[in-house]
């Protein structure tokens, strides 16, 4: 036998090996989108309003987010007409503004909760940097909260800035904290890729697709206050996390 032939026929198998990969993915996905099982998520969903900024009515029902959290006062934050568009409709939301007594700080926590799409889930480094904010730096910390296991929540906190003109027309500073982490039954990651990686595994390994929720909170503060802001919002965070998060102990 020739080497010509050799290598065609080489090539005929590497084509043929190929194909039957392409097609057992093909199948396997479409197996996993027919017999698609959802996990439980990790916060609670209760029935509740939750309105656009035309307030126009949304959804029915929303992420269980405490409305007062001692003296500190809240009211319900509308849900953007373009993240309806960009998000899938399955998508769950829970939103609210907390304002710290005096004024000193206001905080937007916010979740949202995939349902069968798992592009629910998005990372806020694309998000800050088209409101206007520039980031400076990002670290993981812990939160001072307790998760059922004994363990400790873990999250990212990006620091960041923006420039706007006040009502004077003056160029004005404000300083930004932004806390995000991913949460499910059972689970939290502060890790965006760690997160798609357990989705994967238990697909595979189970058949479910996890449902995991985005759990995330930004608190605005001016020039010389960061200090007094972390420690705003981390105290904010131990008090509400406990209120709508399963794995967190009260």
């Amino acid at each position: 036998m020739t080497r010509k032939v050799l290598m065609n026929r080489s090539g005929l198998w590497m084509v043929l090996v190929l194909f039957l990969l392409m097609g057992g993915t093909a199948g396997a996905c479409w197996y996993f989108k027919t017999h698609q099982v959802m996990g439980e998520p990790g916060v609670r969903i209760v029935a509740g309003e939750l309105y656009n900024e035309k307030g126009e009515l949304v959804r029915t029902n929303r992420v269980d987010l405490p409305e007062d959290i001692d003296q500190i006062k809240s009211m319900p934050w509308p849900i953007t007409i373009q993240e309806l568009d960009w998000l899938p409709p399955d998508t769950t939301y829970g939103r609210r503004r907390y304002l710290a007594p005096g004024g000193n700080f206001l905080s937007d926590l916010n979740v949202v909760v995939m349902g069968k799409d798992r592009t629910s889930i998005h990372k806020p480094q694309y998000c800050l940097p088209s409101g206007g904010f520039e980031i400076s730096s990002e670290e993981t910390i812990t939160l001072p909260i307790t998760l059922k296991d004994g363990s400790e929540q873990k999250a990212q906190l990006i620091r960041a800035g923006r420039t706007f003109k006040n009502a004077e027309g003056q160029n004005q500073e404000i300083g930004a904290l932004f806390f995000y982490y991913f949460v499910t039954d059972g689970q939290t990651t502060p890790d965006h890729v760690d997160m798609l990686w357990r989705i994967s595994r238990e697909l595979v390994l189970s058949g479910k697709t996890q449902r995991w929720g985005y759990v995330s909170m930004m608190t605005l503060y001016q020039p010389g206050r960061e200090e007094e802001a972390l420690e705003w919002s981390k105290e904010l965070l131990k008090k509400a996390v406990p209120r709508f998060q399963f794995s967190a102990q009260p």
